[in-house]
């Protein structure tokens, strides 16, 4: 089973990858949760199950606007280390879809990211093979403060005297 560092800590992940065998609620790319949409909110979504989406770099958040408040888990996904895109997505997502469920990166991110990466709204981390997850916590608890206020919840801003 997947570890990730979820709220500083890390933990099995009960969710399932498109493609991944076992048990556990799928996350779905977008293109299968908007061709499900229509049966998502006739089938009562918003009343308990959780819903799932993998975005990748491309693909347009605004397209969620509709399901934001069914989503339980929006899994963004960083093709390579270098790549600035999925920052945004998770700005737009925390403040203009007003998204509170938890909002995970994937792929291609390293512990010198998750400062960056947790100031933008990200609350769980989802690391590539090969990253050492324990010192990428051993990392981020070296934030805890930040001067100017953001999208994360992991920081807290720093209150003036």
């Amino acid at each position: 089973m997947r570890q990730i560092l979820w709220q500083r800590e890390l933990r099995a992940d009960p969710w399932r990858y498109p493609g991944e065998d076992g048990e556990g609620p799928l996350v779905q790319t977008l293109a299968e949760l908007l061709a499900d949409a229509g049966a998502v909110v006739a089938d009562g979504a918003a009343a308990g199950s959780a819903a799932g989406v993998r975005l990748g770099p491309t693909d347009d958040v605004a397209l969620l606007a509709p399901l934001v408040a069914r989503l339980a888990l929006v899994v963004i996904e960083f093709e390579t280390s270098g790549d600035g895109r999925g920052y945004s997505q998770a700005q737009l997502l925390r403040q203009r879809l007003g998204y509170q469920g938890e909002l995970r990166a994937a792929g291609a991110i390293r512990r010198d990211h998750l400062f960056l990466l947790a100031r933008c709204g990200f609350d769980a981390f989802d690391f590539a093979p090969g990253e050492d997850a324990r010192a990428a916590l051993a990392h981020l608890e070296s934030y805890r403060v930040a001067y100017q206020p953001a999208s994360g919840r992991l920081v807290q801003p720093r209150m003036r005297p």
